[in-house]
This record gives structure tokens, sequence and C-alpha cells, in this order.
């Protein structure tokens, strides 16, 4: 069975290097697409679509924003599975400081850089810890599409999804900054888990993959 994953905003594959599923399971990655000037979160999520063979049977695995386009996809695709890591399944579950960025615009005004450049701050939003997570992260943030980041910002800000996939997986870490757990609800909590987790976390994600997908 093929299992897609779609990683988070402006990131690749890069982030899913230590996440293993068991043999049965063909991982293929869906790396990002550059959006069309004016494209709308669903329309996007059907292009990208293009790259799943609906031919047999699959599983979606998305982390952060990747989960939300893994949702959008369940409105016209049939998964047999899908899995969301630190990620969200609709606009309640954002936090306070989200909404307000959106309705303020911020991230029309916030300058490229930010998104750009890791330093203290974006360390420790993201939960990157190690000197590895750390490098990890600054290549992540340094080859990130500036038009798909911005792009994709203001459509997370105002995703407002109300479908809810029946045969799905929540795993979300404790310690999340970005999306903190206590908003998040029907999710395993990853102890301690950031932002970061499907990295720095992988061998606990790899053992809660294994027995949930053991029984598809």
């Amino acid at each position: 069975m093929n299992a897609y994953f779609i990683s988070g905003l402006g990131a690749d594959k890069q982030m899913f290097r230590r996440i293993e599923l068991p043999e049965e399971f063909n991982i293929v990655y869906l790396e990002w697409i550059n959006p069309l000037k004016g494209e709308s979160f669903e329309h996007y999520a059907k292009r990208l679509a293009q790259g799943i063979d609906q031919s047999t049977d699959f599983i979606l695995i998305g982390l952060s924003l990747g989960g939300l386009i893994s949702v959008e996809m369940n409105k016209f695709l049939r998964p047999t599975f899908t899995i969301l890591i630190s990620s969200v399944v609709n606009k309640q579950a954002l936090p306070f400081w989200f909404v307000v960025a959106g309705r303020l615009h911020v991230p029309k005004i916030t300058p490229s850089y930010f998104y750009h450049h890791n330093n203290f701050f974006t360390n420790w939003l993201f939960g990157a810890h190690s000197k590895e997570d750390k490098q990890l992260l600054k290549s992540v943030m340094r080859n990130a599409s500036p038009g798909f980041v911005h792009w994709a910002i203001p459509r997370i800000l105002n995703w407002n999804n109300k479908l809810i996939p029946e045969r799905m997986l929540h795993l979300h870490g404790t310690k999340d900054v970005i999306l903190p757990f206590r908003r998040i609800k029907n999710a395993i909590g990853v102890e301690g888990g950031t932002h970061f987790m499907v990295f720095n976390r992988a061998k606990e994600i790899n053992k809660i993959l294994a027995d949930k997908l053991s029984a598809i």
C-alpha cells in the first residue's frame, strides 16, 4: 500500500528521514508545487493530489501544513487512513494569536527574512534543541520558497474546514509551542514532543505508527 507523505510549510522530505513504516507500505513523498496566482487552498490540494495513484489503496500522512492539505484531500479522495502529525483539523484548534495575525494581515507586512533564517527564537518556537535539529531547521528555512510561504500563511490563518476524516490518527506533542496541545482534541499526545518531534522523537512516533497501521 502506498503511503503519501506531505511535509510542513516550506519543508521537504528531509523532515521525514527518520520515519519508518511497516514493510508492507511503500513510502512516496508528495513535494510541494508552486501555487498559482490567487489559488485557493482547495484548488491547490486537488493539483497536488494529481501525484496520488488512486487505482490502489493508499494512506495520507501530513505534517503540520501537510496535515491541513491531507484533510482537504479527504473531501475528494478516499484514503484508507489519514495520519496527522503536529497539525490541526480546523480553525478552532489554532491558537488565538493565529487568528489575530490573520485579521491584522501580519503575513503581508512581515519581512521574508523572518521566514527564511533561523535563530534562537525560531529554534525555541519549533522545538529544535540539538545541534542536528538546528542544522535541519536552518536548511529547511533557507530552502523554503518565498512565494510558497507567502501564499500559504494567509490560507492557514483563514482556513475554515468543517470536515473531520472518519479514519484518522492524530499525533501531537504536548510541548508544541506553535500549535498548543491544549487546543487539540482526540489526538495521541507525545509527552514532551514539540513541533519538531517528527524528527527528534521519531522512535516514539514510529512505534505508534507501527501499532496503529498493523490494523490496516
